[in-house]
């Protein structure tokens, strides 16, 4: 009995170490193409540069409403935005780790970018808050819809060129950037100037999802509740990281909106003139959306739970016939500027807006208008971007400083 049992136990040993022997080659095979799969997917080493990055310009995009710098379809149909139809070949990356997630740039919805963004993103990217009221008749909507352009889990630099030059916005990041050096320690001497060309420009106050008629956007000379109080905030985020700046206050649109740029001019002459030191001018607006239906857009996203108005650099050329011969430094600026947004908050912003018109930025290499939401933002929502964006244009400020 003791002899059947040994020969049985013997039995099930040679059968189990056969197996294992057998089996060596498939785990090995199976492991190596496993390894294989995930070294073409993620690399054999996670990729901590950025020198990979790569972006698409829409230079040239026609139809576009030359008040708003948006396309005109967006009274129609506002999903068909832009149509990107050609992803180039470099992986996706994670925002937040720079790893790569996928083996191409395929062409997603914006709900497949939240759903990415949500399990990926260093921040998470939602879409805005929707009223839930229902709209009174002879009252009409206030829709927020994202208008970044973005299609592609890594955010593009994009832009809607309004001008006869043939641009690419990427090749202006290959440029030095223009704006030199200060000394951070010098409080009494401001790098920044902040300005508003049409101060009176303002929003409809939080928990607004409809509005009546006339269709015109909403104005006020009170700086407490018009574009003046959002460039404050704007100021107030710059000044925690230590960087000198100084906030117009006046109006210059108040008396007459038609000669609202040769006023601020004479502002930023003055401002220079007192403060040789400062290199950067921004110009805060108030962008405006009115369809032909009445209704009216408000560019948002919600980031990190809470809504934020997406914004929209202009920035200004010769081509309009007015002497401008720096522009290409502020277009510089602005890639920069735009690429820092794109990495840090995905789908804050808008794409940028090159136009003919010099737009009083022919004063320093570091000027632009910043359109901070549009006239069916709240001023929660404008006020959350003018921090975000603060936020931003503080890092990009040091990182060059």
């Amino acid at each position: 009995m003791n002899k059947k049992k040994s020969a049985f136990f013997l039995c099930v040993c040679m059968i189990f170490f056969a197996a294992v022997i057998m089996s060596a080659p498939v785990s090995r095979f199976i492991g190596s193409g496993l390894a294989g799969q995930l070294e073409s997917s993620f690399g054999s080493k996670p990729e901590h540069k950025n020198s990979g990055l790569k972006f698409l310009s829409l230079s040239g995009f026609s139809g576009l409403d030359k008040y708003t710098g948006i396309p005109l379809v967006i009274i129609n149909n506002i999903d068909n935005y832009i149509d990107l139809t050609e992803p180039d070949d470099l992986p996706v990356l994670n925002i937040q780790e720079n790893i790569r997630v996928q083996s191409d740039d395929s062409i997603m919805s914006i709900q497949e970018l939240y759903e990415y963004y949500a399990d990926y993103g260093a921040v998470k990217i939602e879409e805005a808050t929707f009223g839930s009221l229902e709209i009174p008749a002879g009252e009409y909507k206030i829709t927020p819809r994202n208008f970044s352009g973005q299609n592609t889990a890594r955010p593009k630099l994009l832009m809607t060129n309004e001008t006869s030059y043939n641009i690419d916005i990427n090749d202006f990041l290959k440029r030095d950037y223009p704006v030199s050096s200060f000394d951070i320690n010098r409080q009494d001497e401001p790098v920044i100037l902040i300005v508003h060309t049409h101060s009176t420009e303002s929003y409809v106050i939080d928990g607004t999802y409809y509005y009546s008629p006339p269709f015109t956007a909403e104005r006020t000379t009170d700086i407490n509740k018009n574009v003046v109080l959002v460039g404050a905030a704007l100021k107030n985020k710059l000044q925690e990281y230590n960087i000198p700046v100084i906030h117009s206050l006046k109006m210059h649109d108040a008396v007459s909106y038609r000669d609202s740029y040769l006023r601020a001019l004479e502002t930023i002459q003055d401002y220079i003139g007192r403060y040789p030191s400062i290199k950067y001018v921004i110009d805060v607006h108030r962008d405006s959306m009115i369809a032909e239906t009445g209704e009216k857009y408000k560019p948002t996203v919600k980031i990190d739970g809470a809504d934020a108005a997406q914004v929209m650099i202009v920035t200004g050329t010769d081509d309009g016939g007015a002497s401008h011969p720096s522009w290409r430094d502020n277009l510089t600026f602005t890639a920069h500027f735009q690429q820092k947004m794109n990495s840090k908050y995905p789908m804050l912003a808008r794409p940028v807006n090159l136009r003919a018109a010099r737009f009083n930025q022919h004063i320093t290499g570091g000027s632009i208008i910043l359109e901070i939401g549009s006239c069916g933002s709240t001023f929660g929502e404008a006020l959350r971007a003018a921090e975000l964006v603060g936020e931003c244009l503080s890092e990009l400020i040091l990182e060059h400083n």
